[in-house]
């Protein structure tokens, strides 16, 4: 039977089945905010006339009223129907209200509400409350969101002139102020609140969210007297909560120094929320082990102190990194600098931390050096991991993901083994990088260094590239043409029409290197083994290469050795030899535990498949690609049935794109903050960037920004990219040379470029905004100059 109720008089045996809205507002008057008055219908007859409530508005003497619908799966803390049912404002006499009533029931079975029950609530069963509000007579009015997004510590406060429906329905541009305390941050100009006003709804919007227990969304308007009235509380949903720093790491980074350095070619652009809490988290934790392995923090330094999310973006802690400075002999800020960053960081502070006592810091070095000569141990350590990691992907959804977490460690133990063999290699190359003092020429000297590094055998991640090559040559014995394939006739070609000779070649090559492809590091992204399409595309520009006889004139590492070693004699003349030898060793090292580390890696990416698409078919997800932007723990959630995580995922899978377009400065003091796009001056034609791989090249530019652009390289043109990855090597057959903004020499794909004796520069600023596809440029591998020669038309 319909119930008459005003809204103060609601008891909480009836909260359940009156709607979020209507107890809102009875818990704000509850707690003491001045709301208008108000009554509501509920327990509504099907065949309901609402000539009772059109009784009791006029025994209680209101006017112009407002009428909301208040439905019992709106407004909650994990979904809240925002827009779903139909609000009407301004409503007079009792016909109006009869009408307005009727619509707020009948928005209940509107197509808008059942697509929204049915996709996140997987029912459409609902009831629906109708309130009867005074309309406020407001000289402005607005919402607050106590906890400001991408701002934590400030409540938001949006204001506009004259109704708050104005601001709901997108029809005018809010005012907005950020509220901390008794501050407001950046007063608008010509402003609509007082800072007075803006700083008392700030603090009601706090005081709310500890009332309430949780963040909240309010509505409020300041009536023509100046006095703040309250037109409705709800939770801040799940998916509202997701924003583009939602996952950003809580450290206080007020004085941490943040790099893109190392991070950003090995996983540019922005990582999914669950690569974030798996791959991501065990680099932080690897780089953490072995940091108080040395002495230089203990165990409970919080996780993601070295390896930072802001945006999804990546950054290395490099004010952490410094530790290692003070906690041992032989390494200084310059050293670490250049051993994630590949250059110094001029103007940015180091660590304010004491030297450790002498005898902490020897015993330290101790360990230090242990890991800087432990390529092998590195290796078997790596090579342990990967012997004991299995997973049984015939289990159910529990047991998959019960394997997963309990498999982690292999994960985090493998980072750390790759970072064991990164200091190797790292180590060795810093101390042949320490002769540049020996030489005026510090970039002839550089080139040298990379030449020394060239023609490295059981170097896996060139290995990728050879395979490759032997297919594509075998392919053209049998086929002479298909070159002029495109991808999906060569797939189809290898998979239905090849030889015995060229299905076994390309067997061997899936069994070694299936794992591998384009940003391998992301456990979203497919490997080639999982997605033919990607892998043809890089196999067709290899055809080219081989189709065409292009070859590459090599220089034997030893001819780059004997002019480096040109100046020693004697006793250090052999010490120098023996360092070149040693950092050959060291690139063979890392490439080989990272090979591994990612392999690792594919396995969790093979139970996650498999998990998502049991979930697919047991309809906890909508689809597949959904789990990737939950993290870990949170899958965990969702299976054990809070559905409400699917939404917080589709929110964070839309803002996705945007965070990808995101760009930072190389290295900042503070948490990094996005930055628009340099403005350079256009007429800019030249160029420096670090040179990595000898050799000089003039082709025509292709900017390449992801495969698809890769796709359309053509021989003897230059790739001009943001960065290397390991799935862009098989291009590396048919341009003529490659640049990059940011990289280093000990980056793999530039390790890759190296080994085929592809001129190539890093480091040069501003090259992906300014240099077009079609430009004829020149690059210079010796000296690092990058020249725009003639702008494309």
């Amino acid at each position: 039977m319909t119930k008459i109720i005003d809204i103060q008089d609601i008891n909480e045996e009836l909260f359940a089945s009156v709607g979020g809205k209507a107890r809102g507002l009875n818990k704000l008057i509850r707690f003491g905010y001045k709301v208008p008055d108000a009554f509501i219908i509920t327990d509504i007859d099907k065949d309901e006339t609402f000539d009772s409530a059109v009784k009791h508005y006029e025994e209680r003497g209101f006017n112009e009223v407002s009428v909301r619908s208040s439905a019992t799966l709106e407004d909650g803390v994990d979904f809240s129907a925002a827009g779903q049912f139909s609000t009407f404002l301004s409503v007079k006499g009792g016909e109006e209200i009869k009408k307005a009533a009727r619509g707020c029931v009948d928005s209940l079975n509107n197509e808008s509400a059942r697509r929204y029950a049915s996709t996140f609530l997987q029912s459409a069963e609902s009831k629906m409350t109708v309130i009867v509000q005074k309309m406020v007579n407001a000289r402005c009015a607005g919402v607050i969101f106590s906890r400001a997004p991408m701002r934590p510590g400030f409540v938001l406060v949006e204001a506009v002139p004259g109704l708050g429906e104005n601001l709901v329905s997108g029809k005018m541009s809010a005012q907005q102020y950020r509220v901390r305390g008794t501050s407001v941050e950046n007063m608008p100009d010509h402003p609509i609140l007082s800072r007075r006003e803006a700083i008392q709804l700030g603090q009601a919007g706090k005081r709310a969210e500890e009332l309430f227990g949780m963040p909240m969304d309010l509505e409020w308007a300041i009536d023509k007297n100046g006095e703040i009235q309250w037109l409705q509380a709800r939770p801040i949903t799940i998916s509202e909560s997701v924003t583009m720093n939602e996952l950003d790491c809580d450290l206080d980074a007020t004085n941490f120094v943040y790099t893109t350095g190392n991070i950003g070619e090995v996983m540019p652009g922005a990582v999914t929320p669950l690569n974030l809490s798996t791959n991501m988290y065990a680099l932080d934790w690897g780089v953490k082990q072995t940091y108080i392995e040395i002495g230089c923090c203990n165990k409970n330094i919080p996780p993601y102190s070295f390896l930072a999310s802001y945006y999804n973006h990546m950054f290395f802690n490099m004010t952490n990194i410094y530790r290692v400075n003070h906690a041992c002999y032989g390494t200084s800020k310059e050293s670490s600098d250049t051993s994630i960053c590949g250059k110094v960081l001029e103007g940015l502070p180091g660590i304010d931390m004491k030297d450790l006592p002498a005898w902490r810091r020897i015993k330290n070095t101790i360990v230090f050096a242990d890991l800087v000569f432990g390529g092998k141990k590195a290796k078997r350590g790596m090579d342990h991991v990967v012997k004991h990691l299995h997973f049984d992907l015939t289990q159910d959804m529990n047991g998959i993901y019960k394997q997963i977490i309990d498999k982690f460690d292999a994960l985090k133990w493998a980072q750390y083994y790759h970072y064991r063999a990164s200091y190797y290699s790292g180590g060795q190359s810093a101390m042949l990088n320490s002769l540049d003092k020996d030489f005026a020429d510090k970039d002839a000297f550089k080139a040298l260094v990379a030449g020394c590094m060239t023609q490295n055998e059981g170097f896996e991640s060139a290995n990728v590239l050879r395979m490759m090559r032997v297919l594509a040559e075998e392919i053209i014995k049998d086929k002479p043409k298909a070159a002029e394939m495109d991808s999906t006739q060569l797939e189809e070609y290898i998979c239905h029409n090849a030889c015995a000779k060229v299905k076994q070649t390309y067997l061997d090559f899936m069994s070694r290197h299936g794992f591998r492809g384009l940003r391998e590091p992301e456990i979203m992204s497919l490997p080639w083994r999982d997605n033919p399409e990607s892998f043809f595309i890089s196999l067709r520009s290899v055809l080219a290469s081989v189709g065409k006889g292009v070859e590459r004139e090599e220089k034997p590492w030893t001819s780059y050795a004997e002019e480096l070693l040109s100046q020693y004699k004697g006793v250090k003349r052999k010490f120098i030899m023996g360092l070149i030898e040693k950092a050959r060793r060291g690139v063979c090292f890392r490439e080989y535990t990272k090979a591994k580390t990612i392999y690792v890696l594919d396995q969790f990416k093979q139970a996650y498949r498999k998990l998502a698409e049991l979930m697919v078919e047991a309809e906890i997800l909508p689809d597949t690609e959904c789990i990737y932007f939950l993290l870990q723990e949170e899958v965990g959630r969702l299976l054990d049935g809070e559905r409400s995580l699917v939404k917080k995922a589709m929110a964070r899978r839309r803002i996705f794109p945007q965070q990808q377009e995101m760009k930072f400065h190389f290295a900042q003091l503070g948490i990094p903050q996005p930055i628009e796009a340099t403005q350079s001056d256009t007429n800019t034609t030249m160029f420096q960037g670090t040179p990595v791989s000898r050799g000089t090249a003039q082709g025509f530019a292709r900017v390449v920004r992801n495969e698809q652009d890769a796709a359309l390289l053509q021989p003897g043109e230059i790739m001009v990219s943001t960065c290397t990855d390991i799935g862009w090597t098989p291009f590396y057959n048919i341009i003529s040379g490659m640049v990059t903004e940011i990289g280093s020499a000990l980056s793999h794909g530039v390790v890759v470029a190296r080994e085929y004796a592809l001129p190539t520069v890093v480091n040069a600023s501003n090259v992906m905004q300014l240099i077009h596809t079609g430009d004829l440029i020149t690059i210079d591998g010796n000296t690092g100059k990058v020249i725009i020669n003639k702008k494309a038309v």
